[in-house]
């Protein structure tokens, strides 16, 4: 978490000077000193001190925060910390302490925010593929090799929030995995005409729904974040995707047609109707961002960045 935090503040060209010396005060870690924070505007005309609090059971105290103040430097600090941590708790510090407090659901939400906006940026040299026994569907064929297309975000955690209050939670974004279908065949038009076909579609096995893909649709700069995947039979078979694709892929296309006996020319709409048999699969996994709810009874759910809807872990 800590190395995420300096990320990310580096991001935001925020510099993080040196301390003087080392403070050792107990589950309180200064991160440096920062001239001026995008992210504080209650703090950006003079310099603060950044601090970090791991992750531990129990809630920072009153105890400790006194202990903190008495060996703290300067009187302006920021505490993000991975420990619920309350306004009450900084009741007795001294009156020229300006201090601001992140706790863990305010922390997570900054962080996931930063990764969705694009200020966070991780390259992966080693993730993790997955294939599709080839043997198991002859029409179906896996591009290997290919880094994980990520598709943009619809929504942001903070504006759901807002409209779903669901009380203390913390969160941590991640990627669904969906899968990236490379689709080719034959359409069949009026007086058995053929055409031949390319498509692209996503298939979401969090939404059960398919739809059209397009290369504005990709996030670029993907973060490197942890994947999720969906139960293997929430996946759509080959006949299946075939019966749910046909709809989408027939269509009514104007043509001209010539009578003779009257020279007349008039246009009607004709249909085009794919051929299920011609039709050859290539898919590749892609993600979409989502978000994990962890709420304080110790429930977890899936947050989908594309219908605003939660799902079960």
């Amino acid at each position: 978490m800590e190395e995420i935090v300096r990320a990310i503040l580096n991001s935001r060209t925020v510099s993080l000077g040196p301390i003087e010396k080392s403070f050792n005060i107990y589950g309180f870690k200064c991160l440096g000193v920062a001239e001026k924070l995008l992210d504080l505007d209650e703090m950006s005309d003079s310099s603060v001190y950044i601090w970090h609090v791991k992750s531990d059971i129990l809630p920072v105290s009153k105890n400790e925060i006194e202990r903190w103040s008495i060996d703290a430097p300067g009187n302006r600090h920021w505490i993000l910390s991975e420990r619920e941590i309350t306004e009450e708790v900084l009741v007795n510090l001294p009156n020229d302490f300006r201090v601001i407090t992140w706790g863990p659901d305010k922390l997570s939400r900054w962080i996931g925010e930063s990764v969705l906006r694009g200020d966070l940026i991780v390259n992966n040299s080693s993730r993790e593929e997955i294939y599709l026994d080839e043997n198991s569907f002859h029409e179906i064929k896996v591009e290997e090799g290919n880094e994980a297309i990520t598709l943009n975000p619809i929504i942001k955690l903070d504006d759901w929030l807002k409209t779903e209050p669901l009380g203390n939670l913390n969160s941590t974004p991640v990627f669904l995995v969906v899968k990236l279908w490379k689709i080719s065949g034959l359409m069949i038009g009026p007086d058995s005409i053929n055409d031949e076909k390319k498509w692209s579609f996503i298939e979401d096995p969090w939404m059960k729904k398919i739809f059209p893909f397009h290369e504005e649709h990709i996030f670029l700069n993907s973060p490197n974040l942890r994947t999720v995947k969906a139960p293997e039979n929430d996946w759509l078979s080959l006949d299946k995707l075939k019966t749910n694709l046909k709809p989408m892929l027939d269509f009514r296309k104007k043509e001209k047609s010539d009578n003779a006996a009257e020279l007349v020319k008039s246009t009607m709409l004709e249909w085009w109707r794919v051929d299920l048999s011609s039709l050859n699969f290539e898919f590749q996994y892609a993600q979409i961002p989502a978000w994990k709810l962890m709420f304080e009874d110790g429930e977890e759910k899936i947050l989908h960045s594309h219908n605003g809807k939660t799902y079960d872990l």
